[in-house]
């Protein structure tokens, strides 16, 4: 599927449907194009906090996700 119609609102429903070749969001039924891939040294900042806070956060009642996912 081409990138769809940016002036029309979507739902979570339609982004399911989309490819992943363009690198697309949702939010509020608008699409916004998304930032490229990260750097090497953003990965590497990345790495080492997401390992500090899992460290701090070892035993809690909260967590760390390092990668990104989707949140609805």
């Amino acid at each position: 599927m081409a990138i769809p119609n940016k002036k029309q609102k979507y739902s979570y429903a339609d982004y399911l449907t989309w490819d992943d070749e363009e690198r697309l969001e949702l939010i509020d039924g608008e699409i916004f194009n998304m930032s490229p891939a990260p750097s090497r040294r953003h990965q590497q900042v990345l790495r080492e906090l997401s390992t500090a806070f899992s460290v701090f956060l070892r035993g809690k009642d909260c967590e760390v996700f390092f990668a990104p996912f989707d949140v609805r």
